[in-house]
């Protein structure tokens, strides 16, 4: 059974006919039913058709052509009309008056595929110049068996590329290029899995929870669903929000109940909403040795992702307080244990990011303007006149969804439904952008973590009855705004292809380099934004990643004078080589707004530099280098530190003791809640009492550190 369709056994009656079988014979199927078969046929036809356009339109794509606009401007006709006849038979699916699931779900995974995976048809790498850096993280881990944390931020937390290291065995290029490759559409598949899971207990009709499954699909342009920490915690994170709606609402209770600080709260929302029912069906039984197993699995789910990514846990901390505020998480303590070991885990494992980054970690908590320049002014700024609409593409998509799915809860409480699982989850993660700018992604951040239940109130916004069949007027604007989403994927999900690709070209010169040297290498790019040390356009460290090095210089505007390329190459000394790739450059044209062609010129200036040596030249990417005396030497770079770091302090090991204790209370605490009745809670003022001096002689020992190792 689809988690989608978990409601299903409040059957319509044409699902109830379908089930009065005979022990010995089948009734004759009713008439309604077999009225279904020609649609069905018709729909079915329609995606071999659509899947036929699709692919013959692939064929036809000339990835050289494109313009500031992206993928889209080179897209064929037949190749747009393939998945705009799935939005349109989805459509149609959901106009049955029979639930067809599975058409539905065949309907939805064509969607991802075409959507998601036409990158896997067109281009030969996979995307993103961070995944190769991804795969040369689990590769030092398969060879060496350890992490570098001094190397890297994203050392210190090394989950998920241990992870892929274990089931990737040796972590080569070889052995994860088909993995890296299908990352997107399997990442996508998942969070449909954990949206349904979601999903399961709102009370919504069945049309509405596969429209809302839709709409994400064609939502989800943020592009953080590559190989990468990000994409698999965001996996946990729809998982561990999902867990909570599912298995731990709270019981209806009349307002007065309370507990005394959050009434006047409670007031105001209900002077807001008035008498409005819950949007959440009734809560099933469960055994509390059922329910005390899941609590296990979400505090798991949330450790998973502590070891995996920086962001993704306060993600789930903010979530699982908004739903204790909302009252519709019943586990009162949870936020408490999950701030407690997310703040173990920075403290211990990732002192040596901290360590030395504490200043630029804290500079931006709280500056929310600082953050909102970083990734909305900052963008809008950039890039040649075609590639700003793909930014103010982007802007007006993330605007309407809010305002949509506004609507959506506007039009719930007009039937008297207040959907306050659905406000906290899509308004909690606005909280992360009180933390900082995370290097100009922070707005995109939030989008991402609200986007689940956004995609769910916008589908509500057309289908918000929670029973009835939707009416004919709102099955067309579903499918005319279904239509206007895929267009708009296209823009804001691939506009930044001509410089996010990769070119086997690209691969074939790094590795031509890696193969000529066995010392550290270092590479210089040119971009137009001189302090920028973000990771260039390029399939760098894929291999190697503790001798391989990248910084940059600024683009000469006038390609003609390359005087400062040359003078920055020089400064860096011998091993070092100057490397232009067909993606880097079209990220200075269109990205950031240099004169077509200027590429082009540039390469042909530095072929006719003097003392400058071609290294390696194919049509995708040339590296350069300086002629350099026989008695040159390079400056090698002090041998890093491996393996996990713990600075010790004088309190360190009375830190461990006090975590392990306050852990384990305040894990007890709540299984043990499962296991009383609201009236019976005060039976849980003994361990409260005992976890306040753990915590607060855990708190102390924190600051210690922190007060110690950043001096």
């Amino acid at each position: 059974m689809s988690l989608i369709d978990a409601d299903k056994r409040r059957s319509d009656p044409a699902d109830f006919a379908a089930q009065c079988t005979d022990a010995d014979a089948q009734p004759p199927l009713p008439p309604q039913v077999r009225r279904q078969r020609l649609p069905v046929a018709i729909l079915c036809v329609a995606l071999v058709v659509a899947v036929a356009l699709y692919l013959a339109g692939l064929r036809n794509i000339d990835l050289q052509a494109m313009t500031g606009l992206g993928l889209i401007s080179v897209l064929t006709i037949s190749t747009m009309l393939g998945p705009g006849l799935i939005v349109l038979g989805f459509i149609g699916t959901l106009s049955l008056s029979r639930r067809r699931t599975w058409l539905l779900g065949i309907h939805l995974v064509l969607l991802v595929l075409m959507l998601h995976g036409i990158t896997l048809l067109l281009e030969s790498e996979p995307r993103f110049p961070i995944s190769w850096v991804h795969i040369g993280f689990v590769e030092f881990i398969a060879r060496t068996g350890t992490t570098a944390p001094d190397l890297d931020a994203r050392w210190s937390w090394p989950g998920f590329f241990a992870l892929a290291a274990f089931w990737g065995g040796s972590g080569d290029l070889s052995a994860l290029h088909t993995a890296v490759s299908v990352a997107s559409v399997g990442t996508n598949l998942l969070y449909l899995v954990a949206l349904g899971l979601l999903m399961s207990p709102l009370r919504m009709s069945w049309q509405a929870k596969w429209l809302a499954a839709m709409f994400f699909c064609l939502l989800n342009w943020i592009g953080q669903d590559y190989f990468s920490p990000q994409g698999f915690a965001l996996v946990l994170y729809l998982l561990f929000v999902g867990f909570l709606v599912v298995w731990f609402r709270t019981p209806h209770s009349p307002s007065g109940d309370a507990p005394w600080p959050l009434r006047p709260g409670n007031r105001l929302w209900r002077w807001v909403w008035g008498e409005a029912s819950r949007g959440e069906l009734p809560q099933r039984k469960a055994d509390p040795s059922e329910r005390v197993v899941i609590l296990a699995v979400v505090v798991g789910l949330f450790a998973a992702a502590t070891v995996c990514h920086q962001l993704t846990p306060f993600a789930m901390i903010l979530s699982a307080a908004g739903l204790v505020v909302a009252r519709r998480c019943v586990l009162r303590g949870l936020p408490v244990l999950l701030v407690v070991i997310v703040v173990a885990w920075v403290s211990y494992m990732t002192q040596a990011y901290w360590g030395g980054h504490f200043g630029e970690v804290m500079s931006g908590v709280g500056n929310v303007g600082s953050t909102v320049s970083a990734n909305i002014s900052d963008r809008a700024e950039l890039g040649n006149p075609e590639h700003q609409w793909v930014v103010r593409a982007r802007m007006l998509t993330t605007v309407l969804v809010f305002v949509i799915a506004g609507v959506g809860l506007l039009r719930r409480r007009r039937r008297g439904i207040e959907d306050r699982v659905l406000l906290v989850l899509i308004t909690a993660p606005i909280g992360l952008a009180f933390m900082q700018s995370y290097g100009g992604e922070m707005a995109l951040r939030v989008y991402l973590f609200a986007l689940a239940p956004a995609s769910v109130l916008v589908a509500l916004a057309l289908f918000p009855r929670p029973v009835s069949r939707p009416s004919l007027l709102a099955r067309c604007a579903a499918c005319v705004l279904g239509l206007v989403m895929l267009l708009s994927f296209f823009v804001t999900r691939y506009g930044n292809e001509p410089f996010e690709r990769i070119d086997s070209g690209a691969v074939s010169a790094v590795g031509s380099v890696y193969d000529q040297t066995t010392d550290d290498v270092r590479f210089l790019y040119v971009t137009a934004v001189p302090e920028l040390n973000s990771t260039p356009f390029m399939p760098l460290g894929y291999r190697d990643v503790e001798r391989v090095h990248w910084s940059n210089t600024m683009a000469p505007l006038d390609p003609s004078d390359v005087t400062g390329v040359l003078q920055a190459l020089r400064e860096k000394g011998p091993d070092t080589y100057l490397i232009t790739t067909r993606s880097q450059e079209a990220f200075v044209e269109l990205g950031q707004g240099y004169p077509l062609g200027w590429g082009d010129e540039f390469r042909a200036s530095l072929a006719d530099a003097p003392g400058l040596r071609t290294v390696v030249e194919n049509q995708d990417a040339t590296v350069y280098s300086l002629d350099w005396p026989p008695d040159a030497e390079a400056e090698h770079k002090a041998l890093m530190s491996t393996g996990v770091q713990v600075w010790l302090t004088p309190w360190t090991g009375v830190g461990v003791a006090f975590l392990i204790l306050l852990v384990g209370t305040l894990g007890v605490r709540e299984a043990w809640r499962l296991r009383l009745t609201p009236d019976r809670y005060t039976r849980l003022r003994p361990l409260t009492f005992a976890a306040i001096p753990l915590l607060i002689g855990f708190v102390l020992v924190v600051l210690e550190r922190f007060a110690m190792l950043t001096s």
